[in-house]
């Protein structure tokens, strides 16, 4: 039996998608962005997330960008591929396509157009559906600010015991640790964002798929191998630094704020393709100005 809390133990990149002025996709920088972070201390991938700008994304890229993580990450980092559709049929048809690559995972958000309908019975029978077509392990996504459906715990609950769910990636800002108490411990919970990392992983979370990584890969997995350690002194300190800057970049300016730390430490964050747009040169000094009073800015990318 295939051990999902190995395979998803540390840090995954929430993967950024890099455009250009003309809004197609900056190849380069993404195999540039993959060589370095095929040699840090990253678990893995999340591919086509909200970081990659999925939304923005037309099916023919989805695939050329999965092609080009998978060739260029390292062997013993591991894929999980996002799945944003609005429908059962849209969700199995990805599946059956994405699934001959060499993918490990699919991460599934709840459709969430038809909000009012999404109940937990038709919720249930969603996941359970897409679970049972795939030949790949699921993971679920409760990611209520972006899509206004919270997975409830009783449904979390249910759906645990499915033999091709492997386990849940969690955006709220609150109430992880009810997911880790009540799952069966072969379940696997992941932390969504930075700002609750170190207390997840402190509850018994595996890790964190966590946009930070995108720009300070190998800091996002200290702080992580501090909650494992149970290192609280040097795990407050960290956490409160990180997540307080992840305030003023992710929480300020969502996927453009990522992109523009990408770039200040040397890497290719890109524009964001529209209707987004990028910081104005102005927001870019403040976040120059962030970085640098975080002291992190002048980091070289070996030590990211």
């Amino acid at each position: 039996m295939e051990n999902h809390k190995q395979n998803l133990n540390g840090i995954f990149l929430p993967i950024n998608t890099p455009f250009l002025k003309d809004e197609s996709i900056d190849w380069d920088g993404l195999k540039r962005n993959m060589g370095f972070y095929a040699k840090s201390k990253a678990r893995g991938f999340l591919v086509l997330g909200s970081n990659g700008e999925n939304k923005s994304l037309d099916d023919d890229e989805k695939l050329k960008i999965l092609e080009t993580v998978l060739q260029y990450k390292a062997p013993h980092q591991k894929v999980i591929t996002a799945c944003f559709v609005e429908s059962t049929r849209q969700a199995l048809r990805f599946i059956n396509k994405v699934e001959p690559m060499e993918i490990d995972y699919f991460n599934l958000l709840p459709p969430f157009y038809f909000r009012s309908r999404m109940t937990d019975e038709v919720l249930a029978k969603y996941f359970t559906e897409c679970a049972d077509g795939s030949l790949k392990p699921v993971l679920l996504y409760n990611a209520p600010k972006f899509s206004g459906v919270t997975l409830s715990l009783e449904l979390v609950m249910k759906l645990s015991g499915h033999r091709n769910i492997a386990g849940i990636k969690d955006s709220a800002s609150s109430g992880i640790e009810k997911f880790i108490d009540a799952v069966p411990d072969d379940f696997v919970v992941m932390a969504g964002s930075i700002n609750f990392l170190f207390p997840a992983v402190l509850s018994g979370a595996v890790g964190g798929v966590i946009s930070m990584a995108n720009y300070f890969p190998d800091l996002t997995h200290q702080l992580y191998l501090l909650g494992k350690e149970k290192n609280m002194e040097e795990g407050e300190k960290l956490h409160l630094r990180l997540s307080d800057l992840n305030k003023k970049i992710s929480g300020t300016y969502g996927v453009a704020g990522v992109k523009a730390a990408m770039d200040l430490v040397g890497l290719v964050g890109g524009l964001p393709r529209k209707p987004l747009l990028g910081l104005k040169e102005t927001e870019k000094e403040k976040l120059r100005k962030d970085l640098k009073e975080a002291g992190l800015l002048k980091r070289s990318l070996k030590k990211l």
